[in-house]
């Protein structure tokens, strides 16, 4: 049945969009068009960037926390981000000590990518003392063209054996020097001391590399005469801000022990920088390390992700001025289970989606229809609103007509994406199923970007094997799911219990059926 346009209000966006609505009557009964999508090709981000990849660890008490996890942003929010992969490791390290912590990822000049990490297991391992006197003193690295098919990882050595350890490497492009400076932190001991029994402290050192495999003679590039380790970089109208932790402990004689200091220079191989700073997260954390520091995509703000060690991992804290030197702890957070240190690196909308695994899409069936679950148990159910909420409801050939046009939407062109599709009521024309806060509801037709996003969905393969999943047009980790018969926009893995992996597969699947009012 053709879907009408007498119950539209004359409003001015309604105005504008008939064009698109009528686009959808005339194709309504026709078969839908074919979205296909491009194969991914090397990442330059020459387009607009549109969200973060978040790569971290989660710790040394368990057996695969310290292997690399990825997370994505939901779309441009820089606190709030969805697991990768149920939330296992992406990355896993076959080489050195089978342990990998601290990843840092980049965006090589080229448009690649690079992932280096510390080749460390403290999980049944040697311990801390041990790791940094005959610890590895090599980095490993994976690289990859597209963010989701990695290389096979690499173990590169970049120190001499007077070195105990090689711990958190990051890396910054030097365009004075046209190479990449890779800085990290070393235990250094005596050439006349081989077995690192003596008594020393880390110290920041840096090293020049065009291809990252092979490095230049390491100098030490941070030595303020007592341990300091994590250091990360960012640059802004010619200055470099570094970010450091002070490993003394905290007492009335080194108040700013276990907190991170901030320094700047315009060089960033300079020995000497400026301090600005320190005590950084003091008040908010118990103790901080593994800093990462990153621009926002969208406004002239930074974010800076203290890792508390020992207690929650990273807490996010922002600034709108880095000389000033204060950051304020950040509010409206939701980030994944126990991020230790790690990177957040922005990246593009089309990369999002590619590392999601968001690029697949069908077409389906428009006009009036009806979505049936196949969960087992619940394949009588089908989508419908009660309230103006989204719920999943048992129909049958003697339910009522209002529930059967409850249960009735009409599939049309989608209010973002035309390649995509939103669902309209039945019985209740000028609303549309969105998503908010999470949940399904049958809201009113809003003239702006973020409910046209909101109420915009992507047929995709269904993820049980047959039908479809419809994945959330602007927060692609996510599909509709029924969960204690409410619908709501899931990921697969995450703290909610609408997340959860259980089941996911058939609960996100939908067959698109004709409809129950007609």
């Amino acid at each position: 049945m053709t879907l009408t346009t007498s119950t539209r209000s004359r409003s001015r966006w309604r105005t504008r969009f008939t064009g698109l609505l009528a686009s959808a009557i005339s194709a309504l009964g026709m078969a839908a068009i074919f979205v296909t999508v491009p194969a991914a090709s090397p990442a330059v981000a020459a387009d607009p960037y549109g969200g973060y990849l978040f790569a971290y660890f989660t710790g040394e008490s368990t057996a695969d926390g310290e292997q690399i996890r990825f997370a994505v942003s939901r779309g441009n929010d820089p606190l709030k981000y969805d697991v990768i992969n149920q939330g296992r490791p992406v990355l896993v390290s076959t080489v050195g000590t089978r342990g990998v912590r601290d990843p840092f990822i980049m965006r090589k000049q080229d448009g690649t990518f690079v992932l280096i990490a510390t080749d460390l297991r403290i999980y049944q391992g040697a311990g801390w003392d041990a790791s940094q006197r005959t610890g590895s003193r090599s980095i490993v690295v994976w690289t990859s063209s597209d963010l989701v098919n990695w290389s096979a990882p690499r173990l590169t050595t970049v120190m001499n054996s007077t070195a105990g350890n090689v711990w958190a490497p990051e890396v910054y492009w030097d365009s004075s020097l046209g190479k990449y400076v890779m800085f990290w932190a070393s235990k250094l001991y005596s050439t006349s001391d081989p077995n690192h029994t003596g008594s020393t402290y880390n110290k920041m050192l840096f090293s020049t590399t065009s291809d990252f495999v092979s490095f230049s003679q390491p100098q030490v590039w941070n030595d303020p005469g007592y341990s300091v380790i994590d250091s990360t970089v960012i640059a802004s109208n010619g200055t470099y801000y570094r970010f450091t932790k002070d490993e003394r402990t905290n007492s009335s004689g080194s108040r700013c022990g276990k907190f991170i200091t901030e320094e700047k220079a315009t060089s960033l191989t300079s020995r000497s920088y400026t301090f600005v700073k320190d005590c950084i997260g003091s008040g908010a954390i118990n103790a901080g390390e593994g800093p990462t520091i990153f621009k926002s995509n969208t406004e002239g703000r930074w974010y800076l992700f203290i890792d508390e060690f020992g207690g929650r991992g990273y807490i996010p804290f922002t600034t709108t001025n880095l000389d000033g030197g204060t950051w304020t702890e950040a509010t409206g957070v939701d980030l994944p289970a126990s991020p230790r240190h790690g990177t957040v690196m922005p990246i593009t909308t089309t990369e999002l989606k590619r590392v999601a695994g968001a690029t697949s899409q069908i077409s389906t069936t428009t006009g009036w229809r009806s979505m049936q679950t196949v969960t087992a148990g619940a394949t009588n159910r089908y989508w419908a609103h009660y309230a103006f909420n989204g719920i999943t409801e048992a129909i049958t050939g003697s339910s009522s007509a209002a529930l059967k046009a409850d249960a009735t939407f009409g599939v049309v062109p989608g209010l973002a994406d035309s390649s995509c599709y939103s669902f309209r009521s039945k019985n209740h024309t000028d609303r549309y199923l969105r998503h908010y806060g999470f949940a399904l509801k049958a809201d009113v037709l809003v003239d702006n970007s973020q409910f046209r996003a909101d109420a915009t969905f992507c047929a995709t393969p269904g993820k049980s094997g047959q039908g479809i999943s419809w994945r959330s047009y602007n927060i692609p980790t996510r599909f509709i799911r029924h969960y204690g018969n409410t619908l709501y926009v899931a990921a697969n893995g995450g703290s909610r219990s609408f997340d959860s992996t259980g089941n996911y597969a058939a609960d996100v699947t939908w067959l698109n059926q004709a409809p129950w009012a007609p």
